[in-house]
């Protein structure tokens, strides 16, 4: 579940014009999306100037949501703001999800779906997602949350593995609601039950594997299921004492107030994490880590090597 709630005193929340920056770096360095995640990035007063402004670079704009200040007024600012993709998260059908984020918060999610997809039905071009934090609590609902998903027309939904700490990647316990051993057949099961449906209209994100969810719970995934590729595919961008900072799951790569975004993710000390990402032993199958999506990670470190870098 995230911790980054709380977690930073508001003066720490990026300003705008460096927001701005870092997306002048990014639509020079020739990236395609941006996505704005938090805390919840809805409460930020300028966060639909941040999408109009990337997108006149180019950019695609993913914004993750917990849907709940998404009224009808919000909706159709949303939708007129050039978005790219709207991913919500929801943990569960009604009674699982609001005994994690609050009484009305299931009821909150599903309107604000409905409305974004009804502002789709006039004419605006964007996608809709649902994440799911696979939990103890939530494994019997798993066929159900995909089936809502297909009627409400979401268009993806992608289940994640929980972790102890989404803000520190290194120091793994197992974290309150593991997927308990007596749940793996049950998990097992609606696994397949998900993938052997034809669905309508969503589509089951396969990354990671669903299979490997199973393994995850049990504690038995093994380097040959999946590849670390931290700092491979993804630009992360953290702000900490008022400073962005590039990073990846292993560490710090670059300042952004003192170089470019091209500048650190280039630098001799992101090429070392990647190494360190390819020995990665903690495997946490986290959206950014995948086997089969970093097919070309082998050649990348052997073409590293060779360079002596």
């Amino acid at each position: 579940m995230c911790t980054i709630a709380g977690m930073s005193p508001e003066e720490e929340e990026i300003s705008t014009d460096k927001i701005y920056k870092i997306i002048d770096d990014a639509a020079l360095y020739g990236i395609k999306e941006l996505l704005l995640t938090g805390g919840e990035p809805f409460l930020r007063t300028d966060i639909f100037s941040i999408c109009d402004y990337s997108h006149a670079k180019g950019m695609r704009n993913i914004i993750t949501t917990n849907g709940v200040l998404i009224d009808g007024e919000m909706a159709e600012r949303i939708a007129g703001s050039n978005p790219g993709h709207i991913h919500f998260s929801l943990d569960g059908l009604e009674g699982t999800n609001d005994y994690y984020r609050g009484k009305g918060a299931f009821g909150k999610i599903i309107e604000a779906i409905k409305l974004l997809d009804n502002k789709r039905s006039k004419g605006r071009h964007f996608s809709l997602g649902i994440a799911l934090t696979v939990m103890d609590k939530n494994v019997p609902e798993l066929y159900d949350v995909v089936k809502l998903a297909d009627i409400l027309n979401v268009d993806v939904i992608n289940f994640q593995p929980l972790i102890s700490d989404n803000a520190n990647f290194i120091d793994r316990k197992i974290p309150q609601n593991w997927v308990a051993a007596e749940k793996i057949p049950l998990l097992r099961d609606q696994i397949k039950e998900i993938e052997k449906t034809a669905w309508r209209h969503v589509t089951v994100l396969k990354e990671p594997r669903l299979e490997l969810l199973v393994k995850y719970y049990q504690g038995a995934l093994h380097k040959k299921d999946w590849t670390c590729f931290g700092g491979f595919k993804t630009a992360f961008v953290c702000f900490s004492k008022k400073e962005p900072l590039l990073y990846t799951c292993h560490g710090i790569c670059g300042n952004l107030s003192e170089v470019s975004l091209r500048k650190a993710w280039t630098s001799r000390q992101a090429k070392e994490l990647r190494l360190h990402s390819a020995k990665c032993k903690n495997l946490c199958i986290q959206s950014c880590y995948s086997r089969e999506a970093s097919s070309s990670l082998k050649n990348a470190l052997g073409s590293q090597s060779r360079k002596g870098q």
